[in-house]
């Protein structure tokens, strides 16, 4: 499918650069779908339904991106400043459960250096993207938590239910985040985490999910029945591209590939309709002296989520005092490792979050 294409199935209206620039990439014979005729006006249609969830899946997106994790790990291997292994081996525990909600079972991977030492190694919980409505991301997190475990981490990779499951919300992926802190909280001395040293990282609403983890002042209000009876204790913050506020992208203030339509379905309702969900899922909200020292990655030629949003979120948590690292690179899109001109985004980006963990847990 192309991306003019998906323009058009989502009523979306493109300006005149960005319509040439998504007209160069699909090469849309004839000229572009989506250019705008006198009667298409300047009004943005509200969606009739929450369809737009099921939207890229019927389109096949995610299968695309599925097939195309698959072949990460040993595309990964070609990337300067990754070389598939580190000074550890790697033990992997598979499908261990760290919530029960309802009939459903929660569940992480740990991966752990086979160190043989005794020593209660730093922790990491990682958290997947797609959205909070797909999980084929968790195939490209299982390789981060891989090599970050090479180089000495315990990594926890979590998985948060998706709100087109039945009755679940982004309040609940939210406390799902949370919850997996918690277990490595109580539980991690067993895997060999030291549970006063634990990291959070995400990529895309991964990242987001990250930094509301880290940065929230209250996660009692997210607490709920199958949790573990610990704190949520972030000692540091990587967010990789994390949307830091959806309200622009639904109102169509700043431009995202991403369908407004498809964000006012996951939010169930506009920004004017339910500003405290908003309000409550933007890490904007929770800028304040004190926070945990936090690194920000992104792309600047990300079309997802501007990484604008990103630089002007590192500015309020220095303005309030924090610590706070910056990588920001100029050919890498939405993506590491799938750089637009290069594909070392992946390797500079993970070495410098290595070192940003060893430093400040």
């Amino acid at each position: 499918m192309n991306v003019c294409n998906h323009y058009r199935l989502s009523g979306r209206r493109c300006n005149p650069l960005v319509r040439a620039l998504l007209c160069l990439c699909c090469l849309c014979p004839g000229g572009c779908p989506v250019a705008p005729t006198e009667s298409q006006g300047d009004a943005i249609p509200e969606p009739t339904a929450p369809d737009y969830l099921q939207v890229n899946q019927a389109l096949g997106i995610w299968q695309a991106l599925e097939n195309a994790s698959k072949q990460l790990p040993s595309y990964l291997n070609n990337v300067p400043g990754v070389d598939g292994s580190g000074p550890f081996e790697v033990e992997t525990l598979v499908d261990v459960p760290f919530k029960q909600t309802g009939n459903t079972t929660l569940t992480l991977n740990i991966h752990r250096p086979l160190a043989g030492d005794g020593q209660l190694r730093r922790a990491v919980v990682l958290y997947m993207g797609g959205g909070f409505i797909a999980d084929v991301d968790y195939t490209i997190i299982e390789v981060w938590a891989q090599y970050m475990a090479s180089r000495g981490f315990v990594t926890f990779n979590a998985r948060q239910r998706l709100i087109t499951e039945p009755g679940v919300d982004l309040l609940d992926a939210l406390s799902d985040g949370m919850a997996a802190v918690r277990f490595v909280v109580a539980e991690g001395p067993r895997f060999g985490a030291d549970p006063e040293r634990i990291g959070v990282l995400g990529r895309s609403s991964g990242g987001q999910l990250a930094l509301l983890t880290g940065m929230h002042p209250d996660p009692e209000l997210f607490r709920q029945p199958g949790d573990a009876d610990a704190p949520v204790a972030v000692r540091a913050i990587v967010d990789i591209f994390g949307p830091i506020d959806y309200r622009p992208l639904a109102t169509g203030e700043q431009f995202t590939l991403i369908p407004r339509e498809e964000i006012i379905a996951a939010f169930g309702g506009t920004p004017e309709q339910v500003p405290e969900l908003y309000a409550t899922m933007s890490p904007l909200s929770y800028v304040r002296p004190g926070l945990p020292p936090t690194m920000i990655v992104h792309g600047l030629f990300d079309t997802t989520i501007p990484a604008g949003q990103s630089v002007m979120f590192a500015d309020l948590l220095e303005d309030a005092g924090n610590i706070v690292r910056r990588e920001f690179y100029a050919h890498t899109g939405h993506v590491l490792g799938w750089g637009l001109f290069n594909n070392d985004g992946f390797g500079r980006a993970m070495t410098q979050v290595i070192r940003f963990f060893e430093e400040f847990m």
